[in-house]
């Protein structure tokens, strides 16, 4: 039986998350894994319970290394360090600062992360609403659980990319459809006047945008708003659904992010094979769909 790798996704039915499975199964089965796959709906607790009884069955399993998507990062600091306590490799598909700690204190695993850039993500999320808009504006963003770095640093890479020029409005939700129509709602509740509302929206993954879309369709026919028709930025870019939204004109644009879940497994048949450990942080490139010179025009 080959070694396997165990990997935890943080949603079942979300695009991005079955893009890491996809391309995972895919390269295990060429560089001669066993992948195990398992997902929760957005549950912390779940996960964290699922990764421990994975550690527990590590010798019937093979198992080697742990793939996975945090729900919410520092959840999974302790349970990461049991992971290298047991002998296990950690490989971490989104963003978590305790990677680093992890790293230096068990210097013989195989320890990183692989990962797109999340505040270039903002940044190029920026450039969208620029291209859109021109030099200011008013924006509403809807972010992922707050808690997590990856929401923190997007947020912080559209602050940083828009400037003093553009109000900017930041609402938290739980990187679900529903969760963001949910908070755009709540928001327009005390919104009095349609001077107020934003010119331009922009959500941290897709999934949301599409719930963002839904929240200003269901304002429009209810108060008289009209936003329906508001552009709607969205990430995670998989071919077949943020793509197909944009090319559908039901996004504005996205932001293309490979997924990692490939890379992390080239990277760890490396260190099987004999090779060098991977850097800390194996960095993904992204890239704005459509590219911005379309959006520009």
């Amino acid at each position: 039986m080959p070694d396997a790798i165990a990997l935890f996704l943080q949603s079942a039915d979300n695009a991005y998350q079955r893009r890491l499975k996809d391309v995972g199964l895919r390269e295990a089965k060429r560089l001669g894994f066993n992948l195990l796959v398992q997902s929760v709906q957005f549950d912390s607790t779940e996960q964290v319970a699922q990764i421990r009884e994975a550690i527990k069955n590590k010798a019937q399993t093979k198992l080697t290394t742990i793939l996975v998507t945090a729900v919410r990062d520092m959840d999974l600091a302790p349970v990461a360090h049991e992971a290298a306590e047991a002998g296990l490799g950690w490989a971490l598909l989104n963003e978590g600062t305790y990677i680093d700690d992890l790293r230096r204190q068990y210097p013989s695993r195989v320890v990183f992360a692989a990962t797109c850039d999340q505040k270039d993500i903002g940044l190029l999320h920026a450039e969208q609403v620029r291209a859109l808009l021109g030099n200011g504006g008013r924006v509403l963003t809807v972010t992922g659980l707050v808690q997590n770095v990856e929401a923190q640093l997007r947020l912080g890479g559209l602050q940083q990319g828009l400037g003093g020029a553009f109000e900017l409005i930041a609402l938290n939700a739980d990187w679900t459809s529903e969760g963001a129509r949910r908070v755009v709602e709540s928001w327009a509740s005390g919104v009095a006047v349609k001077q107020d509302l934003p010119a331009a929206f922009v959500a941290q993954n897709d999934e949301m945008a599409l719930g963002i879309r839904q929240a200003l369709r269901d304002l429009d026919m209810q108060r008289d708003w009209p936003i329906a028709g508001a552009p709607v930025i969205g990430s995670d870019g998989a071919e077949r659904f943020g793509q197909r939204l944009v090319r559908e004109g039901r996004l504005k644009a996205t932001v293309i992010m490979p997924p990692g879940s490939g890379v992390a497994l080239e990277w760890i048949a490396r260190v099987r094979d004999g090779g060098a450990m991977p850097p800390v942080r194996v960095i993904l490139p992204v890239v704005s769909f459509p590219p911005l010179s379309r959006l520009k025009k």
